[in-house]
């Protein structure tokens, strides 16, 4: 028999914690994307709005509510199953609670509730879990025979928002949601910490100091973090070390709103920023931190109305004597070069130094040694046909979604290719490798290359690069990804103009 998921969850605790790395495995093979524990929930809650569920589905949805209603726990599992094949839990949760809130008079509470804990507690499918733990969060008081159960759920990502949507109503419900927030480290951490309330000092002290540590992006939680943390009000006293430096942290995933709302919704921001620039002299900054600094700059310069400010503030901790030395021993290192480059302080040197000593480390930087001149263009080409074996790197095409170690060279490849865009004939070695690579994002990067050399130069790809022309030919031939055959085929046709359309490289 197949072992449920609370089964398999439970077997996998550790001090308190799921063991690093542990993944349930997926439900379907035919998944064109794998996604880590709680991501795609995280990405429906941000990113996307709520499911709607048409006349079948809601027919589908009366079914096993019903059943459920009837105490046949393992149909009810069965149909539960069937109905999230085209219904996400997360989405779901509305439709599947008000449905019971509408329907109380014809369903049995009772039978309700032994079905809810016979799912998560047996079932064996991630989605029925979820809704099990919906289900049980109608009933608005914890039981003793679930409780450790919704506990132990809890601690994978996937599961957390649900179990601290049942644990929140509990008896001393926050502290619980609390020490579920520092057992989780992904998407489950970024969830609690939205339900979490910050109503001890110790809670506040963990969120000023953890809130934004999790494995997936600290911008979700910066927001809500700053407000709940007190951060301001810390700015305002004399922070320690530990507590500037942590405010640092959350500024800088404040300034990241890609993912999420930030800095452009905290309450006086540019005061804010302005006390924090007046304290930075105070504390012992690292290159990372100096490099926070400069983004407050880059914000500050962006604005539609220039932070004028902000900006002299920015440039006076940078430009501090200790600043500059710290700046100056990390480009020995071979970093910190935007830091470098905005204190006119050479660091090409030292970064192609760092390059031939640990080139794994160091190569996505190769931009740095591409942008300026000649000299260290033709260096770094030098060292990359020395330490990748582009005779070797070729093969048919692959599904690249999730690539393994043995891709490793060709994600190093990636680098070199990228910077050859303005750089007319140089690199075709690279760029043959590219076209031959069975990782699409490289050939869809040779081809744009391509373009953007046929478009510089006005001659067709046939003309101007035989050898290169033939190559695309082999590459067409055998293409499976349609983001490369639609760069392919103009090139192919003669084409000089190509239409701005954007693909996933």
């Amino acid at each position: 028999m197949e072992k449920s998921i609370y089964e398999r969850i439970s077997e996998n605790i550790a001090d308190g914690e799921l063991v690093k790395g542990f993944s349930l495995p997926e439900e379907s093979d035919s998944a064109p994307v794998k996604f880590a524990p709680g991501a795609f929930d995280g990405i429906c809650i941000y990113h996307m709005g709520p499911d709607e569920l048409d006349d079948e589905g809601r027919a589908a949805l009366g079914e096993a509510l019903a059943s459920a209603s009837t105490g046949k726990h393992e149909q009810t599992d069965a149909l539960f199953f069937e109905w999230t094949k085209k219904h996400r839990a997360i989405g779901m949760v509305d439709e599947i609670q008000n449905y019971v809130r509408e329907h109380k008079e014809e369903l049995k509470i009772g039978y309700m509730y032994q079905s809810a804990k016979y799912i998560i507690l047996h079932s064996a499918h991630i989605e029925c879990v979820k809704i099990g733990l919906e289900l049980l969060e109608l009933f608005r008081a914890p039981f003793a025979d679930v409780e450790e159960a919704v506990r132990v759920l809890g601690l994978y990502d996937e599961f957390t928002i649900f179990a601290v949507w049942n644990i929140r109503q509990w008896e001393d419900g926050n502290l619980e949601v609390f020490g579920l927030a520092r057992k989780v480290h992904g998407w489950g951490r970024i969830h609690a910490i939205e339900f979490l309330e910050a109503d001890t000092d110790e809670i506040r002290r963990w969120l000023l100091t953890e809130g934004c540590v999790n494995d997936v992006m600290p911008a979700y939680s910066a927001l809500t973090v700053w407000e709940k943390c007190g951060a301001e009000e810390i700015l305002r006293g004399k922070p320690s070390r530990e507590e500037f430096k942590a405010i640092l942290r959350i500024v800088e995933a404040l300034l990241d709103e890609g993912p999420c709302p930030g800095i452009s919704q905290v309450e006086n921001a540019e005061n804010v920023l302005l006390r924090l620039l007046e304290l930075a002299p105070d504390h012992y900054l690292t290159a990372e931190d100096l490099s926070v600094i400069l983004a407050v700059k880059r914000r500050a310069e962006n604005k539609k109305e220039p932070l004028t400010a902000v900006i002299s503030a920015c440039d006076g901790v940078l430009r501090l004597p200790l600043s500059v030395m710290v700046i100056r021993d990390a480009v020995r290192e071979g970093k910190a070069q935007e830091l470098a480059q905005e204190l006119g302080l050479p660091f090409r040197e030292d970064l192609l130094r760092a390059m031939r000593a640990d080139f794994e480390r160091h190569c996505g930087k190769v931009s740095w040694l591409m942008n300026d001149g000649e000299y260290y263009a033709e260096q770094a080409m030098a060292l990359f046909r020395e330490k990748l074996p582009l005779a070797k790197m070729k093969g048919d095409p692959i599904d690249d979604l999730c690539l393994g170690d043995e891709y490793r060279n060709h994600n190093i490849l990636q680098y070199m290719i990228q910077e050859l865009d303005g750089r007319l004939l140089h690199g075709t070695d690279f760029i043959m490798t590219g076209l031959a690579s069975p990782v699409s994002r490289n050939r869809n990067r040779a081809l744009k290359v391509l373009q953007a050399w046929v478009k510089a130069s006005g001659r067709p790809l046939a003309e101007l690069a035989p050898p290169l022309y033939q190559a695309v030919q082999m590459l067409r031939s055998k293409e499976i990804n349609a983001g490369a055959r639609f760069l392919a085929d103009p090139l192919l046709e003669g084409k000089t103009e190509f239409e701005d359309e954007k693909y996933e490289l």
